[in-house]
């Protein structure tokens, strides 16, 4: 199977990739649709965050559907499915329309990641189900990160990327951490979530994160070889 991704960024595919490696899925298997990855830095640099990273440009893939067209109907003969990834700390915004529920428990954040998908569902309407899944982090990916390095629920997090720099800061050196500093966006967060490609800790953390296990499940590992 060929698995395309959607995402909000590029530390985004980094995650997600990682996590489809834990799974048995092999790299050369993976492609980036959005942010484009050939982009180097220099490129990034050019271009506002509006252009290359956010859930606005996810909508818009969802919508127009040109790149999800192009990589489905591809003329070789091979199982494809496209991932899109979207983050709910916007769910709120004009343009992404979905009203959070009170409270900050799992079952509101179970909640938040069924409004979500809904969403998803309407911006894709007209499209088979089947050929794309959900990688809905409630409220970012850092929260799936957040649970390599805690033994705790992190679907409940309201700033993820906050408790993850206090539990990088705890963790690591001054050099460590000036290090993670001076990396790009997709090199931090494939270092970070590394750990993800063993399968036995993947597994483990999805325990302590409902929309990771929602990722997770119905993404069959890859028993053979």
């Amino acid at each position: 199977m060929r698995i395309g991704i959607i995402a909000e960024g590029r530390g985004d595919l980094a995650v997600i990739s990682n996590i489809l490696r834990g799974l048995g899925i092999d790299f050369e298997d993976i492609q980036f649709l959005r942010p484009q990855y050939a982009l180097d830095e220099t490129d990034l640099h050019a271009m506002s965050e509006e252009q290359f990273s956010n859930w606005g440009l996810v909508k818009k893939e969802c919508t127009t559907g040109a790149l999800l067209e192009e990589f489905l109907d591809s003329p070789i003969d091979e199982e494809r499915l496209v991932v899109i990834h979207i983050d709910t700390a916007e769910a709120e915004l004009p343009g992404y329309d979905v009203t959070r529920p009170p409270g900050s428990t799992k079952d509101s954040a179970i909640e938040l990641r069924r409004r979500v998908a809904a969403k998803l569902d309407e911006w894709l309407s007209r499209r088979k189900s089947s050929q794309f899944h959900y990688a809905i982090a409630v409220e970012e990916t850092e929260a799936w990160i957040l649970t390599l390095y805690q033994k705790k629920e992190t679907s409940t997090a309201r700033d993820p990327k906050k408790a993850l720099r206090k539990e990088l800061d705890q963790r690591h050196s001054d050099k460590e951490r000036k290090q993670l500093s001076q990396m790009g966006a997709y090199e931090h967060h494939d270092k970070l979530s590394r750990d993800f490609r063993k399968r036995r800790t993947l597994e483990d953390c999805a325990t302590r994160n409902h929309s990771l296990r929602l990722f997770l499940e119905p993404l069959s590992p890859n028993e053979e070889g």
